[in-house]
């Protein structure tokens, strides 16, 4: 016979009667998750020093350090919209665009417009990167997390494309230098039927197709930006899209205050006649132009390629594989009283509730999604019965263990006090320096625990039962946590406003402390420590003075938009050769070959008015050019192109010319011979182009 389902299990009520049971068998604890996990702490240490700083005069909700994501995510909103609206102005045009935007005033509305756009996509390219170097650091990418990392990763480029195209779309020199390194890396591909890069030899030539077409994914690929968030996001919870409205306004002025201090301007106009010599460019997005200057075509592909796949592959070279019953939590069903806690609280979204599998009379039972848990322990806390955790710090174990060692201590006639303290204030369980902290803290025991949100209050109210003169729980003071939100639920928990509750009528609650430790000021948790022993702890009230608030909020401004001012315009020298070029492009056929039908098929015994020959296969005879410069001859042989070598010849070639006047001579040999010499008076840093078609015959671009 079924049982009834139970309405509202009341876990307080239940759990009553179950003492903390033998628990797990010991283990050892987990392998570190990730290789360099030293180093790795290192760096995340610093990132926690700044937090604690910036905390002192703002609250966490304003720390851009700590809120990185949402504020990319409000730079990126920004951008956006400023992006639309400068289409009032802008002309989608290659003919047009440059003087489009030259033409509005630096303070102009359009203007505005202009330099908000710019500066909120270098400041949404200045967070992420932060984001992505904080998380690398702080060890997210292991396990479960590979998913967030290789959606970021892949944010991270997308977001870098779309201003790479919208850099195209002004068309000035930065453009024309960014088109050619396109175009050297495309060709590389085979896949398409001529070179794309003669194309920007002269500006005549410059396809407006293909500047529509960057425009057109300037203005589509950032919708894909929502799917890439989506996936980012997939296994948190409570994730957090935007930050807080005063940061966001934040954020908003000092973009703002950038546009009206350092008007975004147009580098001078591009001419694919002309090698740029020196300008200033936007390093957040241009910075490949340092390569394509530099490097042919299959190298930038070698080069990009690596890049990518390391930094996309970290969670596979630099992450350790960990079998998953070694970290992940387990579900103990006889003493889940469905209560949903777990489900709740987990930050990963690994705990769902199903349907029961055991007959008692509740309505589901937890399940851990492998897929999910990372091992963080936060629902150890949130279960007032102690059913789920990990097994190599199971919470029945450990609080037998605890409460056997309070016994013990005052049977010797000491004084017990307990200092659980979060191992991920050194970077991990493998790192954590269990003396140090004994040394800071005189007068307690010290016990390293996976994360603050691990305590559960009843863990804390057997052990004051027990005879503790005083248990300090130590959390991390991290914005970006390890397992996210310990710290916060266990202070909530000590606050009667989330379940499970400290229930001040089991344990006096002057015997107990949550203290976040600030690496700056260790002196701090060693002062409360020493309170709470007197029973004379209090926690520190937040007050926030309005002039170290605005004086932390200034300085961060000036730091933040310096950071993203510096690199958007610097100046980079072209490396290309200053020596004049005298370029040959052409495109040609070669003479048909001639070629009988063959035979009829072998065998064929039907009627000769019946047969079929085989098709004719024929092909076209390679184009012979030579070009002979100052009376130095040269020969080239360009082979056609397609499958059946029936397509067109086309090519380009360069020849370096010393300032002056040279004699130039260029005979083509193809489906028609054609011949063509002149005197070419070389210039500084230009292309003098002499342009050939086997339609049209040669034409000069001095």
């Amino acid at each position: 016979m079924a049982h009834p389902a139970h309405p509202e299990p009341d876990c307080e009520v239940l759990s009553e009667h179950l003492a903390p049971g033998e628990g797990a068998a010991p283990s050892a604890p987990p392998p570190p998750p990730v290789r360099g996990a030293r180093l790795l702490a290192w760096a995340d240490g610093g990132f926690t020093r700044l937090d604690t700083l910036i905390e002192r005069a703002l609250p966490r909700a304003q720390n851009p350090l700590a809120q990185l994501g949402p504020a990319t995510n409000a730079a990126l909103l920004l951008a956006t919209l400023s992006g639309v609206l400068l289409l009032i102005w802008y002309s989608p045009s290659v003919v047009t665009a440059w003087a489009s935007l030259a033409e509005l005033g630096p303070r102009s509305p359009g203007g505005l417009t202009r330099s908000i756009h710019r500066y909120s996509s270098d400041l949404a390219m200045l967070l992420l990167g932060l984001h992505a170097l904080r998380t690398f650091f702080a060890r997210k990418f292991s396990d479960a997390r590979w998913l967030a990392w290789v959606s970021g990763v892949g944010l991270l480029g997308l977001v870098w494309f779309i201003g790479w195209t919208g850099y195209w779309l002004v068309w000035d020199v930065r453009a024309q230098t960014l088109a050619l390194g396109s175009m050297k890396f495309l060709d590389a591909l085979p896949i398409f039927g001529e070179p794309l890069g003669r194309l920007f030899t002269l500006d005549r030539t410059v396809p407006s197709l293909l500047f529509f077409v960057v425009f057109f994914l300037h203005m589509v690929v950032p919708l894909a930006i929502a799917g890439g968030l989506a996936l980012h996001l997939a296994r948190l919870s409570r994730s957090q899209l935007l930050p807080d409205r005063r940061l966001s306004a934040w954020l908003g002025g000092a973009v703002l205050a950038a546009a009206l201090l350092w008007p975004a301007t147009n580098a001078a106009p591009a001419a694919m006649a002309v090698k740029p010599a020196a300008f200033t460019m936007d390093w957040w997005y241009l910075w490949p132009v340092a390569l394509t200057t530099r490097l042919s075509g299959p190298a930038l592909w070698l080069v990009f390629g690596l890049a990518t796949l390391g930094f996309a592959g970290v969670p596979w070279w630099l992450a350790r594989r960990r079998p998953r019953a070694v970290f992940q939590a387990k579900v103990d069903v006889s003493r889940c009283f469905a209560c949903t806690q777990c489900s709740k609280d987990c930050p990963f979204g690994a705990i769902t509730m199903v349907p029961r599998t055991d007959g008692k009379p509740f309505p589901s039972q937890a399940q851990v999604d492998p897929d999910r848990c990372i091992g963080c322990s936060v629902c150890t806390g949130a279960c007032d019965t102690q059913g789920v955790g990990v097994g190599w710090f199971d919470g029945q174990r450990v609080t037998r263990e605890l409460e056997a060692f309070v016994t013990s201590a005052l049977a010797l006639g000491e004084k017990p006090a307990l200092a659980l303290v979060c191992a991920q204030n050194h970077g991990g369980w493998e790192l954590f320096d269990e003396a140090a902290w004994q040394r800071r803290l005189p007068g307690y025991t010290v016990r390293p625990i996976p994360c603050a949100g691990w305590v559960e209050p009843k863990v804390l109210e057997r052990v004051i039962a027990k005879g503790a003169r005083a248990v300090l729980v130590v959390g991390c003071s991290s914005g970006e946590s390890y397992c996210r939100e310990g710290n916060l639920f266990l202070a909530a928990r000590l606050a009667g406003t989330r379940e499970p509750e400290f229930r001040p009528n089991r344990a006096d609650p002057r015997r107990v402390a949550l203290v976040n430790f600030d690496p700056l000021r260790p002196h701090l948790v060693t002062a409360a420590a020493a309170r709470l022993l007197e029973r004379d702890y209090q926690p520190p009230a937040k007050v926030t003075e309005f002039w170290a608030a605005g004086l932390a909020a200034a300085l961060l401004t000036v730091v933040i938009g310096a950071a993203t001012l510096l690199p958007a315009d610097l100046r980079f020298r072209n490396p290309t050769p200053e020596a004049p070029e005298f370029v040959f492009t052409f495109r040609t056929h070669g003479a048909w070959l001639d070629s009988a039908a063959a035979a009829p098929a072998a065998r064929d015994n039907r009627p000769v008015h019946m047969r079929s020959a085989q098709p004719v296969k024929r092909g076209r005879a390679p184009v012979r050019i030579t070009l002979a410069v100052d009376g130095a001859v040269q020969e080239h042989v360009v082979a056609p192109k397609g499958l059946k070598s029936d397509g067109v010849s086309v090519g380009e070639l360069r020849v370096p010319l010393a300032p002056g006047p040279h004699r130039v001579e260029v005979r083509v040999r193809g489906e028609r011979e054609a011949d063509w010499a002149g005197t070419v008076t070389a210039a500084p840093r230009r292309l003098h182009v002499l342009a050939y078609d086997g339609g049209q015959g040669f034409e000069w671009h001095p």
